[in-house]
């Protein structure tokens, strides 16, 4: 299962498992089509391919979660779930939890030194503190304290968002000017 950008990391694993003779069902989504990438390339290495948009504009309207309970409602059974993607993927942990199925999950929490010194992608995961930089980015999904991350993550949100008023990417504007 991939959201969004986490596509990117999600299909080299979908694309190996396939090629090493695993039935690989993935489950996509996005905010909109304009959005939608790797499309041919998850078909080509997927037994089963289902892409979601939150808005409807392509796929199925609706997130990952309904997608995997239909599937799995529907009688498909999974010896794993591997879900990339955004911290909201936490509610991809939730929808196997009923059933028992392994979750593994690739965290994305703010990362800045890569060598777990800084503490910004520090997690709890069973009980014990981690540093997805240095210890992951893969965990078992249902070890980890989702709550605790998401509030550390949401620190940063007011000044994030005052950034994306006033910012201006620079590689943008060399775009920009290169064009004129």
């Amino acid at each position: 299962i991939g959201g969004g950008v986490g596509c990117a990391i999600a299909y080299p694993v979908a694309k190996k498992l396939f090629e090493q003779g695993t039935e690989v069902h993935s489950i996509v989504g996005f905010r909109n089509k304009d959005l939608v990438i790797l499309e041919d390339e998850f078909k080509s290495h997927s037994s089963k391919y289902v892409i979601v948009t939150d808005d409807g504009s392509y796929g199925a309207k609706g997130l990952v979660t309904d997608a995997l309970k239909q599937l799995i409602e529907s009688g498909e059974t999974y010896d794993e779930v591997i879900a990339i993607g955004p911290l909201i993927m936490k509610f991809v942990v939730a929808a196997v939890r009923p059933t028992g199925i392994p979750c593994d999950v690739s965290m994305n929490p703010i990362m800045i030194d890569g060598t777990g010194m800084c503490g910004g992608c520090r997690l709890t995961v069973g009980g014990q503190t981690k540093f997805a930089c240095v210890d992951g980015p893969d965990f078992d999904g249902h070890k980890v304290d989702y709550d605790e991350l998401m509030s550390r993550n949401s620190v940063y949100r007011e000044r994030e968002a005052e950034e994306r008023k006033t910012h201006i990417c620079r590689i943008q504007k060399m775009g920009e000017e290169l064009i004129k």
